[in-house]
């Protein structure tokens, strides 16, 4: 396998189950998984004919499928609950949560069609829909690298801020329970 595939597959491994102890640096390193995700895209598109692009593109598509929608849960039903329950009015939390929501819903739809473009890519068929699949995923790499952004600079600071160490636990053993692990004592 060429050496920048491996490295990106690599990084979309699953995370340690013992990180969900501290659930904002999970979802940190959930975000660096992500932008790697938009890094693998952006090399597999960029060396299309490399023999190494459809384990990548499983890769890819793995986490898209099976790891993506907890995340996005863990924000959406766990941590944007919280922080409106915990952040003070200065803080601005509602604006900053109903944009990212917003864009959970719109990256939803980027995925769908970047979905469709992995399985032909996975399967070695894209060659009569390597287009479609090129304007897929840099739609969702260009949509995912705000994103994480906001989250990045945003979310994820005033959470360390505003959440007490009981909102932690409860947000690590929400994440546990989603994914059907016990947490990790």
């Amino acid at each position: 396998m060429a050496g920048w595939l491996a490295v990106r597959i690599l990084c979309i491994e699953p995370i340690a189950e013992n990180l969900l102890r501290e659930p904002i640096e999970y979802l940190y390193a959930d975000h660096f998984r992500q932008r790697c995700l938009c890094t693998a895209l952006d090399e597999m598109m960029a060396h299309s004919d490399d023999p190494s692009v459809p384990a990548c593109a499983q890769a890819v598509l793995t986490y898209l499928k099976q790891e993506l929608p907890f995340h996005v849960a863990d924000e959406e039903q766990s941590l944007f609950p919280l922080l409106r329950k915990r952040c003070e009015p200065e803080d601005r939390i509602d604006q900053v949560i109903g944009l990212l929501s917003e864009e959970h819903l719109r990256d939803d739809a980027h995925a769908e069609a970047l979905i469709a473009g992995l399985q032909h890519v996975a399967a070695g068929t894209a060659r009569t829909s390597w287009d479609a699949f090129w304007h897929a995923a840099t739609a969702y790499s260009e949509a995912q690298r705000r994103h994480l952004s906001w989250e990045n600079a945003l979310v994820l600071p005033i959470a360390r801020k505003r959440l007490s160490g009981a909102d932690m636990l409860m947000l690590g053993h929400e994440m546990a329970r989603r994914r059907g692990i016990s947490y990790p004592e």
